[in-house]
């Protein structure tokens, strides 16, 4: 018999295995959140709670998928935010650089005009006002042109200080609107952390309620593939019983119906074995209830393990043949210990013979 597990011959409960992992990559798939119902075990769960719970399950996943995808998106707003709040600062950075220049330029011209009002007294032919020049003045022309050169530069540095002045006050003016608005950009970018921050504890709490959902649904199929097993152990109880009334099946002298070992006990009834199980036997052993596999790790018509064929005698109801080499069993025992673990597993305890589909 062949073990789905390891792919080698033998060993039981790769079934229950299987459905048992696939529950557990559902669970770790899930993404659950949200109110969870709690629901108590008392050994045997219902088909209806596991299909409450998967939906419930999947519910809370889009509710955490929507969660993170919005956490995702006061993320990028608050970048955003970031960004405007540096683009304000570098901003205002620069306008008090323009500030500070032009500040300098006013006072480099007002330097000037000092200079020229002070040079008007001590120097002919430069000074500040026609009044100033004429003070110092030789004749008429030199008053006449002391006076034009001071109306021109003292007129042009009154010119350059006024366009000094109108340029710092617009530059002061435009700090003042950037200084209005970091404070805005500022608010908003506090605005979207909160956001931010309220978003990621959703995701947090919408991920330990996951778990929550994990475990019950884990908890909720396990108790149901114990239900199920108990039922067909009872199953395969209900049939022996009613076979009872049944003569038990006879050889024909060949090795197949060797007869029983005297100091082991023996079912009274032999199941009939199903046309999957018949197959079984001849394509293990060839009929033959006393083989033995070369290695001596498989025996009987079924090649049993002797794992295997404890935990499916114990299935039965059959305790007192664990333990006992499967060759040794009867005939009706051997059959009777097949048809429980077919019972419990199906085919998958002999997959990879001819005789499973």
């Amino acid at each position: 018999m062949r073990d789905a597990r390891s792919g080698t011959k033998a060993g039981i409960g790769g079934g229950a295995l299987a459905r048992l992992g696939g529950i557990g990559a559902l669970a770790a798939a899930l993404f659950a959140g949200g109110a969870v119902t709690a629901v108590a075990f008392g050994g045997t769960a219902s088909a209806d709670q596991v299909s409450n719970l998967n939906a419930q399950a999947k519910r809370i996943a889009q509710e955490l998928v929507e969660e993170q995808l919005q956490s995702d998106a006061f993320a990028q707003q608050y970048s955003v935010a970031s960004v405007r709040v540096a683009d304000d600062q570098r901003a205002i950075a620069a306008t008090q650089r323009q500030i500070a220049t032009d500040r300098r330029q006013i006072d480099a011209g007002l330097r000037r005009v000092r200079h020229l009002a002070i040079t008007a007294y001590v120097m002919d032919g430069s000074v500040s006002s026609p009044t100033a020049a004429g003070l110092f003045a030789e004749d008429v022309s030199t008053v006449q042109t002391a006076d034009e050169y001071a109306t021109v530069a003292v007129g042009n540095l009154e010119d350059a200080l006024d366009a000094l002045h109108t340029s710092q006050r617009a530059a002061a003016s435009q700090q003042l609107a950037l200084v209005g608005q970091s404070a805005r950009d500022r608010a908003a970018q506090a605005q979207q952390a909160t956001y931010l921050s309220q978003a990621n504890a959703s995701v947090a709490q919408l991920a330990a309620v996951q778990a929550q959902v994990k475990g019950q649904l884990a908890n909720a199929v396990a108790a149901q593939d114990a239900a199920l097993s108990r039922a067909a152990v009872t199953a395969v109880v209900n049939a022996q019983r009613s076979g009872a009334g049944r003569a038990p099946r006879t050889g024909t002298g060949s090795p197949a119906t060797a007869p029983v070992v005297a100091d082991i006990p023996s079912p009274t009834t032999d199941p009939a074995l199903n046309p999957f199980l018949q197959c079984v036997v001849q394509a293990e052993s060839g009929g033959n209830y006393q083989a033995v596999s070369p290695n001596g790790l498989y025996m009987g018509a079924f090649q049993f393990s002797q794992a295997t064929w404890n935990y499916a005698a114990e299935a039965a109801g059959l305790s007192y043949l664990v333990g006992v080499p499967p060759n040794r069993a009867s005939k009706a025992a051997q059959d009777t210990v097949a048809v429980a673990l077919y019972a419990l597993d199906g085919e998958r305890p002999w997959l990879g013979d001819r005789c499973s589909s």
